[in-house]
């Protein structure tokens, strides 16, 4: 008898002791769950992003940052204030930098939320990624669907889980030196630098985070343009944002030599891809996964394992009549019971 074949089935064979037999054992674990995943992560990133912004400008509070809040005039967004504010910043201008501990301080926990839920972003964009891959990998079978797309994007959601932790815990510390400590000018000069030293970190952790991103978004359109998944469209928008998250890399370590337009350009990617394009990407391909029929993977030529399945059993010497079926989420070392 033909047996069916379902995508998200996994057959492992458990020998007994004695070798004389074997039995199967069905792990069922299908695409859906990245796919709610994926929509969720893409509602999730424009909530950060949101809340990245509100903590940035200051829009939040009483106490703005001045190192990035616009003086805004009649007729648009003065940035003049901006860079008198940065001179005063390299001075180490007395006034300046009460005001922007103080601003620290009570943007702490705002802080913290979006850190936070940029973390749980990435965790959902890796959920996602690790069904878009086995749909990849019954598609074409290519490598690099598990050896270059979920490591990418697996080490990228590891950097931010220890942003969060570094983030969490040095602006918690600052709040608490400022409002509890005695601070003189000379002290605040020497915690400033401190930040900035402690803060490099952090800089440089997102800048490789955009490398990682880039990375996983240009081996995910390279596997959609060999097995035609899904649209040509959404290859080119993950050609589109790995493009933009390289120049954030440039734009993140661009800080060190032209602050100020790095920092704009830094943010004016941030929220393009965080506000726009990420989560477009995330639902599009949320909804795919909450669509995929087992017809997809087990029915048409050209799709890797159907010309492989054993249809007529066993053959009269006891050897299978084809090449075990490889079905997602299988243990690549486990022997697959071809016997039916």
């Amino acid at each position: 008898s033909s047996p069916t074949f379902q995508s998200n089935v996994l057959l492992r064979t458990t020998q007994d002791p004695d070798n004389m037999g074997a039995g199967i054992q069905v792990s069922t674990r299908p695409y859906w769950w990245g796919g709610m995943a994926s929509v969720l992560g893409g509602l999730l990133f424009f909530l950060a992003c949101l809340l990245n912004l509100a903590f940035l400008s200051g829009t939040a509070f009483k106490v703005k940052n001045p190192l990035v809040a616009f003086e805004r005039t009649k007729t648009g967004i003065d940035a003049t204030a901006q860079a008198a504010a940065y001179k005063k910043y390299l001075a180490l201008d007395e006034d300046l930098l009460r005001q922007l501990w103080e601003y620290r301080a009570v943007s702490a926990n705002l802080s913290i939320v979006a850190s936070a839920i940029t973390t749980l972003s990435f965790f959902l964009l890796l959920a996602t990624v690790m069904s878009l891959a086995d749909c990849f990998d019954q598609h074409s079978g290519h490598k690099a669907s598990k050896t270059m797309l979920v490591p990418a994007f697996l080490f990228a959601a590891a950097l931010v889980v220890l942003d969060l932790t570094f983030n969490a815990g040095q602006t918690t510390t600052s709040a608490f030196i400022y409002d509890m400590w005695t601070v003189d000018y000379q002290t605040l000069k020497a915690l400033e630098i401190s930040y900035v030293m402690t803060n490099s970190r952090e800089m440089w952790m997102k800048a490789v985070v955009w490398v990682f991103l880039g990375v996983g978004m240009s081996t995910a359109a390279y596997l959609n343009g060999r097995s035609n998944m899904l649209y040509s469209s959404w290859t080119f928008l993950s050609v589109l944002i790995a493009l933009l998250s390289f120049i954030g890399f440039l734009a993140e370590v661009g800080r060190l030599k032209w602050f100020l337009e790095a920092a704009a350009l830094d943010i004016a990617l941030a929220v393009l891809v965080s506000f726009f394009l990420l989560p477009i990407w995330m639902v599009w391909t949320g909804v795919y996964l909450l669509n995929i029929r087992d017809k997809e993977f087990t029915e048409g030529p050209g799709i890797r394992g159907v010309n492989e399945i054993p249809v007529h059993g066993p053959q009269g010497n006891g050897t299978p009549g084809g090449a075990p079926y490889r079905a997602p989420y299988r243990d690549d070392d486990a022997p697959v019971n071809t016997h039916v």
